[in-house]
């Protein structure tokens, strides 16, 4: 006997009402032909509605994720008087597997991959260009989906059975990272075959991306963050080289979550009032304590608050300020990423010279001196320190120190009574019943 997987097959249930909603704000008036709008069907819907359900449902508890990442790999503190868990449980475990901060990033993910796996099953059907633009695009939101749940995870591995059987075991990190270059080898093969122009459209986050040319840049970019996170350090430099990395180019150029205050749209999750009594997301104060003086990127993605805020023994009064505004987009993967990812498959590859080139980019637009003499003593502190300032609060930090063995440099604010967490728990919706 098994349970129902919720992460799964509850998507089924719900995900036509959400991406109703979305198509209503990322399309606006498009028909959405639904036989019976009381009763949606999956097969009902449209692919324009899978896709930008798709697209949209990737912010879906986009904010969640963050705060738990953002959290526990130190970058800065979520002060929610009303749940002790920000302050708690992220800080110094355990991770409850039934809790929010578990199951609605995991769930959000798979509701979209439930979107993708629909619109493969349409591809079937469609003359041979519209089927490989679909699978395109299908199987690199469907990796890219993955990778965030086995951030999550890590070497507990993800699930990747879709079919609801909770008796599955879930696959191993190796694995779920042989699947995730799979879809984007295979997506990338099938761009090549999708003419000069996709099915349907995408939003404005995907502006300059949404072609099968130039998606090609984006799906390159995200399988050299795989390569890099596999220590695949060669593979990584070769999909750079077809990425969008220009190491003359805007540093911000790339694919984002795209937000607005139009009805059944989101607003960035980031985004704070900086000077409001309740500000919630802060910065951690070994940010200033660290940066190097004249670093624009402390000062352009922090502000100080003038008060010291205090929760549960921690304190902060550094606000982030990584956007401006509510409707600011919020980065996928961007040049400044690409330009360090290359920094650091070089750094890898014992290339220093090479490494270093790279980092001076990313110093030069933060105001910064160039390096000088990096080598195997200090390239890898050197390329954290870098990646640390220029993707501050983007979901990395965290990540990078435990692919390093670092964690254990990460500040401890309350010694003797917090640790770092090395994951998060599997959560609760995965269990079956026999185990």
């Amino acid at each position: 006997m098994k349970k129902t997987n919720r992460s799964n097959n509850a998507a089924s249930i719900w995900t036509v009402f959400i991406v109703l909603a979305l198509m209503l704000a990322f399309a606006g008036c498009e028909t959405l032909d639904f036989a019976n709008p009381n009763s949606p069907e999956i097969s009902s819907a449209t692919m324009q509605t899978l896709v930008t359900g798709a697209e949209g449902f990737m912010r879906a508890d986009l904010d969640v994720y963050l705060q738990v990442v953002i959290t526990i790999g130190r970058e800065g503190y979520f002060f929610e008087g009303a749940d002790p868990r920000f302050t708690g449980e992220l800080l110094n475990g355990p991770i409850d597997p039934g809790g929010f901060l578990t199951t609605r990033p995991w769930s959000a993910r798979y509701q979209v991959i439930f979107n993708c796996n629909e619109l493969l099953n349409r591809a079937a059907s469609m003359d041979a260009a519209d089927a490989a633009g679909v699978e395109a695009y299908a199987k690199t939101v469907r990796a890219y989906q993955l990778l965030l749940n086995l951030n999550y995870l890590d070497d507990q591995g993800i699930r990747l059975n879709y079919d609801g059987d909770l008796t599955v075991p879930f696959a191993t990190k190796a694995e779920a990272f042989d699947a995730i270059e799979q879809d984007l080898n295979e997506a990338m093969t099938a761009l090549g075959n999708a003419g000069d122009a996709f099915p349907f459209a995408l939003s404005s986050g995907f502006a300059g991306f949404d072609t099968p040319a130039t998606f090609g840049r984006f799906n390159r970019a995200l399988a050299a963050r795989v390569a890099v996170y596999r220590g695949d350090f060669s593979g990584a430099l070769t999909a750079l080289g077809q990425s969008f990395l220009d190491a003359g180019g805007d540093l911000n150029a790339g694919v984002q979550h795209s937000y607005s205050t139009a009805a059944n749209d989101e607003l960035n999750p980031v985004f704070e009032v900086r000077t409001t009594p309740a500000l919630k997301l802060h910065a951690h104060m070994s940010f200033e304590a660290d940066a190097e003086a004249g670093d624009l990127r402390f000062a352009n993605k922090t502000f100080k608050r003038g008060v010291e805020d205090v929760l549960d023994d921690l304190r902060s009064d550094l606000a982030i300020t990584t956007t401006s505004s509510s409707t600011d987009p919020f980065p996928i993967i961007r040049n400044e990423e690409l330009i360090l990812l290359r920094a650091e498959a070089n750094v890898g590859l014992g290339n220093y010279g090479e490494a270093e080139t790279d980092m001076n980019i990313v110093r030069a637009a933060a105001g910064l001196a160039a390096l000088a003499g990096t080598d195997a003593t200090n390239g890898l502190d050197r390329l954290l320190h870098e990646k640390r300032y220029s993707l501050f609060a983007e979901g990395h930090r965290w990540i990078d120190m435990r692919r390093y063995g670092k964690l254990s440099e990460l500040p401890i604010d309350r010694p003797g009574r917090d640790r770092v967490i090395e994951h998060m728990a599997i959560p609760e919706t995965e269990r079956s019943e026999s185990n």
